[in-house]
């Protein structure tokens, strides 16, 4: 229980919060970075949100043209998100109009926040790059086929332009080509070399949108080309087998030589040979040949046992 002499000193206290406490009620912030977004023409107003100490915060969002004053309303109001998609509302793409966004938490309003300048979705949308890119190689040309940015119902009141830049992937010159159809040709390229290319979707001069991917792709060879390759191919060949045939008899060649200089044959004695060509005939002629001036010899007799009996009983 409260002292009696702390009761003053409480209620002047109390009497101090109380202008603060009636001022938080009675004032709420703008909320802050309001601006237009708008990506193939879909349009959406984002603003940062209003913190408070306890509650919800509610928004809404009004919008004139450059031609009026007057302010209307868009079907954003009362939101509790912090952005507001007006693309299917009756701001027309060639309306150059300006936005406008307050906080509510309960009456309390906070003051409207204008967006710094006017917005035409024509002029300051953000185009997307074409889809469902494809190619198709021919001998000289590509064949590029490609969407627009987004479905063909959103699209029917547009027109848009194609920009095609292409290169030689070795080089680093662009070329380009406009065309106002979903199919591009581009033509009198050379024959077995890689092209590469990106497609860019523009509205006007002023309105070009985002880049695609790269793509690359490689051209074919007519039938003439194909033919001088098989004949350039075929005769390269029988060269290569040729000057490949006559290393190997070079080759050869020097090994015979140097296995006959490291293994040479036994070689058989002249008086050999003549031998072996005629036995009989080689004898008498190397007995002849040894023969040098006449002969010394002795006579020999030979007795037989009865001889000598009677040579000794005479």
């Amino acid at each position: 229980m409260v002292a009696p002499a702390c009761a003053p000193l409480l209620l002047l206290l109390l009497l101090a919060e109380l202008p603060a406490a009636a001022e938080s009620l009675l004032w709420l912030p703008a909320p802050q970075n309001v601006t237009v977004q708008s990506y193939n023409f879909q349009n959406v107003l984002r603003w940062a949100p209003v913190k408070v100490n306890n509650g919800s915060v509610v928004y809404s969002v009004e919008y004139r043209t450059l031609s009026s004053p007057v302010w209307e309303e868009v079907n954003c109001t009362n939101i509790t998100k912090t952005e507001c998609d007006f693309t299917s509302s009756n701001i027309r793409n060639y309306y150059s109009v300006n936005f406008r966004v307050r906080a509510q938490q309960g009456h309390v309003k906070s003051d409207w926040v204008v967006t710094p300048r006017f917005f035409q979705a024509e002029k300051d949308t953000v185009l997307g790059p074409p889809r469902a890119i494809s190619v198709t190689s021919g001998a000289d040309s590509l064949v590029i086929s490609y969407l627009p940015p987004f479905k063909e119902k959103e699209t029917s009141y547009f027109t848009f332009t194609y920009y095609v830049y292409f290169w030689e992937a070795s080089g680093s010159g662009k070329k380009i080509k406009t065309t106002k159809n979903t199919q591009c040709k581009l033509e009198k390229l050379r024959q077995l070399t890689v092209y590469c290319f990106q497609v860019q979707a523009g509205l006007n001069e002023d309105v070009k949108g985002l880049l695609s991917d790269t793509y690359c792709q490689k051209t074919t060879a007519n039938d003439a080309t194909w033919f001088g390759y098989v004949a350039l191919i075929f005769f390269a060949s029988i060269i290569i087998v040729g000057f490949v045939a006559f290393l190997c008899f070079r080759l050869a060649k020097k090994l015979q030589v140097k296995m006959k200089y490291w293994f040479q044959p036994f070689e058989i004695p002249q008086h050999y040979k003549e031998f072996l060509r005629n036995p009989s005939m080689s004898i008498l002629e190397n007995m002849e040949e040894n023969r040098v001036g006449e002969d010394y010899w002795d006579s020999l007799s030979i007795i037989s046992a009865a001889e000598k009996s009677q040579t000794l009983v005479q």
